[in-house]
Parts: C-alpha cells; sequence; structure tokens
C-alpha cells in the first residue's frame, strides 16, 4: 500500500459519510454506509421501545449516503424522494385494495372462508413485493452505477479523477 493510499484510508471522515449531505461519495464507501446502517438497524429490531428510536435515527444516515452517491453520479439529491413516495403511494393503494375487496366480500369474511380472506391479501402481498422490487432496484441503481467523470456541482470526483 503505498503513502497516498494510506493517507486516504486515514483522512476518510465516516462523521461526514453517515451524516452529511454535501458532497460525493464512493461506491464502496456507499455500500460500507449502507451496510453499517443495516447492521445497526437488525440489532436495533432486538431492542423493544430503544430499537424503534434507533430506526428511526437510522434514517437521517441512511438518506446521507443514497443522496451523497447521487451527487457522485451527478444526479439531484432529490431522487431519492422517488422509492419513498411510491412506496407511501403504494402503502395507501393497498389499504384502498383491502377496502374495496372487504366490502364486496362481507358474507365470505363473516363466514371465515379461507379462500376469500387469500383473495383479498394476494393483489396486496403481489403489490408489496412489486414496491420491494422498486426499492431494490432504486438500490441497486445507486448502489451499482459507475460515478461521473472529473469534477461535477457537487465537488471533486472522490477517486480522484
Amino acid at each position: 500500500m503505498t503513502t497516498e493510499n494510506s493517507h486516504q484510508i486515514q483522512s476518510f471522515d465516516w462523521q461526514k459519510l453517515l451524516f452529511s449531505f454535501e458532497g460525493r461519495t464512493r461506491r464502496s464507501h456507499f455500500w460500507i454506509g449502507w451496510l453499517i446502517c443495516l447492521g445497526v438497524g437488525v440489532v436495533a429490531g432486538w431492542l423493544p421501545l430503544i430499537g424503534f428510536f434507533i430506526s428511526i435515527a437510522l434514517i437521517w444516515p441512511n438518506l446521507a449516503i443514497a443522496v451523497k452517491r447521487l451527487h457522485d453520479m451527478g444526479q439531484s439529491g432529490w431522487l431519492i424522494a422517488l422509492p419513498w413516495v411510491v412506496s407511501i403511494v403504494g402503502i395507501f393503494v393497498a389499504i384502498g385494495m383491502i377496502g374495496i375487496a372487504a366490502l364486496g366480500n362481507v358474507a365470505a369474511l363473516e363466514r371465515e372462508d379461507p379462500a376469500a380472506i387469500l383473495a383479498l391479501i394476494t393483489p396486496v402481498l403481489g403489490l408489496f413485493g412489486l414496491l420491494t422490487l422498486v426499492n431494490l432496484g432504486f438500490l441497486l441503481w445507486i448502489g451499482l452505477a459507475d460515478s461521473q467523470r472529473g469534477e461535477n456541482r457537487f465537488g471533486p470526483n472522490p477517486k480522484g479523477y
């Protein structure tokens, strides 16, 4: 390892990666930050009440690393709102689907017919599967797309070229 590379590793600012929305970040640093947030989130899931607040607090670092990754690709950080908006709209659509289907099948639901209940939830499960694919696709796009070469409006290329 050259002196220049070891200096870059020592001078990397993890606090900036996880808490700042300014600048750009490389793919490798994005994935490391994402895995840190994922690990903390999994552990927080085991803690009843404190885990909920930790999970809420993890929204900030997840957004920060994603915004900086979008910046590195030359994109606006506001694109991070797309999967959130799609998910929120999808949840409201799912609630509406369940409500409309339940109103149409009140008699079957009163009999507790498993086929009727399955008919209610199957389209909603399909919608949630589609929402999961949209979010996964967005994550893979920002995590795998190459950096914009050279300096852009968000700063210099973190790779140095």
